[in-house]
């Protein structure tokens, strides 16, 4: 698996020997987000069948150069494929190119391989399209969209209401679509385009039945002479969903390897035998490049067990403050709406370098399993992995490291200031727990909320409809409500009998919050802490704290903000705006301190 840029993509090599190379087209958005852990697998597995495989993120997104507002967005994403599909025949020097794309990315692999059908450089084009789960249809693609995002928004989304996108927009969880994107899916019907570009087409089908517009697709393209075989795809479902819960489609996978190993013989060849060589494709290139202003480079660290991207300022020498993005939840590293990318680079054009870390379980880390759960990502190792991501940065000369992380992350970062001396600063949002143990182990995954998000979904007339019209089972509900009651009501009664002591119980998790807030305070670790009005982290800082955190008054060095616009996951701008610039307000003033105790800055290093 090597990493590789091209034409402002960032992208994966997964080499083989074979003559047939498969691009890999993502989904969109969150589904990019959710599916990430079974694309990656799905390019080793195809890989150790003898495929050449590149996936890559499309411009704008992922760790890929451009802004998200850039114009023409899926005519720009199609043209990328074709630039992987040229970049995968000049590294592996394979005859024929099959594109592999889903949902959202099937569409533009169709796109694509109409574009090259009639270049000339591609004699006919591509050899085959593996569709899963295609978007054939635009209009009711956003209908979906929306559907998800209002659900959303209805059930744990925060009492403040969020503002509506610009104009002719649509917000998807952390992600925005533009008017103009809008306007490009409103368009996209596949049944209803030219012929099929590709002689060969396996379609895996979600939803089968006559009602199915994958299916109706296929039987488009079988009418008009393309040889495609179709396939129920039953584990769809638990694939698409939140990455730390998101499987990856074994039977599927399994079943397209098949089909591609099956008929290379029937696949057409394209330019035969051709190597070609483009510039930047050798691997003496140099893994550092220049994306929106700064520079990148990948890094692999802790014995090659865990990936990062090092960002950088391009020109001028970086300050001595560093700043650390763990993973949050099961996203690989480039975070919910971009917001590690976008940030990281605001940071190095202030002159500061920050690492966008995968710990060893996660993303595009070397070993990364097939599967995660909460209780995995809780646990020990990772915490020891943001650790020794401290440690490799201190090496390489950052006399302050920040870390900066949200719900997990924040849970990894904190633990990993506790273990690590060498941890000067924390921005910690929406922290859900202090401490993770064997209860925790049994409820994760279950649902939990405060009760402030219970009353603030309750307080919602959409909510109550959905329950009278049947939409919203009220039994698993009122069960969620009950063990969360039960929680609340047993560890508010240790709260208290802890207090009546008069002194704290080391066993306890409220004695074990206070002492690692104490301790990070005495060592001088300047620690923010960010939580939504009515988030499930903010009662669990109530009941170690007091009901207005007094506990943590005494603290010169802890800082506790309230934000009304912050959601859980921050899926919404608002509360990403606000994240990040308390990370840059936060880096900046430990800037200041350093400068202002005579800790010099190199030269060229700014403090703004």
């Amino acid at each position: 698996m090597r990493r590789l840029m091209f034409e402002g993509c960032a992208g994966w090599l997964h080499e083989a020997q074979g003559t047939t190379g498969v691009v890999l087209c993502a989904p969109l958005g969150h589904e990019a987000m959710w599916s990430h852990r079974a694309w990656r697998h799905l390019a080793d597995d195809l890989a150790a069948a003898g495929m050449p495989v590149l996936r890559f993120d499309y411009p704008c997104t992922g760790d890929s150069a451009g802004a998200c507002d850039a114009a023409h967005f899926l005519g720009r994403a199609a043209s990328s494929i074709v630039a992987a599909a040229a970049q995968l025949r000049a590294l592996a020097g394979v005859e024929r190119i099959v594109l592999c794309g889903l949902r959202a990315g099937a569409s533009l692999a169709v796109q694509a391989a109409e574009a090259m059908r009639s270049h000339p450089a591609w004699q006919g084009g591509v050899a085959g399209l593996v569709l899963l789960a295609p978007v054939v249809n635009g209009r009711a693609y956003l209908r979906e969209l929306r559907a998800l995002h209002l659900n959303w928004l209805n059930s744990v989304g925060p009492t403040e209401t969020p503002p509506p996108a610009p104009a002719g927009g649509l917000d998807v969880l952390a992600f925005r679509f533009t008017a103009a994107t809008v306007r490009e899916l409103e368009a996209l019907r596949l049944d209803r385009g030219t012929a099929c570009p590709a002689p060969h087409v396996l379609v895996l089908d979600p939803w089968p039945g006559t009602t199915s517009a994958a299916g109706a697709l296929a039987q488009y393209y079988t009418d008009g002479g393309v040889k495609v075989d179709t396939a129920a795809f039953p584990e769809y479902a638990d694939m698409m969903q939140s990455a730390e819960f998101a499987g990856v489609p074994a039977q599927a996978w399994r079943q397209l390897v098949q089909w591609l190993g099956s008929t290379p013989a029937a696949l057409p060849a394209a330019l035969p035998g051709a190597r070609w060589h483009m510039p930047g494709a050798g691997r003496g290139a140099s893994p550092r490049v220049a994306v929106d202003g700064v520079a990148e480079e990948p890094v692999w660290l802790n014995a090659r067990r865990q990936f990062g991207v090092l960002c950088m300022p391009r020109d001028a020498a970086p300050a001595p403050v560093a700043v650390i993005f763990p993973n949050t939840g099961g996203n690989h590293h480039v975070g919910d709406g971009r917001m590690f990318v976008t940030l990281s680079r605001r940071l190095a054009r202030l002159g500061v370098v920050s690492l966008r870390l995968d710990v060893s379980a996660l993303g595009d880390s070397p070993r990364a399993p097939r599967s995660m759960s909460i209780s995995e990502i809780y646990s020990p190792g990772p915490r020891a992995d943001v650790s020794a991501a401290v440690d490799w940065m201190r090496a390489r000369g950052f006399r302050c490291i920040v870390l900066a992380g949200v719900c997990s992350g924040a849970f990894l970062s904190l633990h990993a200031a506790l273990a690590n001396p060498g941890v000067n600063g924390l921005v910690l949002a929406n922290l859900v727990k202090f401490r993770w143990d064997r209860a925790d182990d049994r409820s994760a995954g279950k649902g939990a909320r405060s009760w402030q998000g219970w009353l603030s979904a309750a307080r919602r007339g959409g909510n109550w409809q959905r329950v009278l019209q049947g939409q919203v089972r009220i039994g698993p509900l009122a069960a969620a409500m009950a063990r969360h009651a039960y929680r609340h009501a047993t560890e508010r009664v240790a709260f208290r009998l802890t207090r009546l002591r008069g002194g704290e119980d080391l066993a306890s998790a409220t004695a074990y919050a206070r002492a690692a807030m104490r301790g990070l305070n005495e060592r001088g670790v300047r620690t923010d802490m960010l939580y939504g009005s009515d988030d499930m982290g903010l009662e669990e800082a109530q009941l170690r704290f007091g009901r207005d955190l007094e506990a943590l008054a005494a603290f010169t060095h802890i800082t506790v903000h309230r934000h009304g616009c912050m959601d859980h996951a921050l899926f919404l701008a608002g509360g990403r705006q606000v994240f990040c610039d308390q990370v840059v307000k936060h880096v900046v003033a430990r800037l200041a301190a350093m400068e202002a105790v005579g800790d010099g800055l190199p030269q060229g290093a700014k403090v703004c």
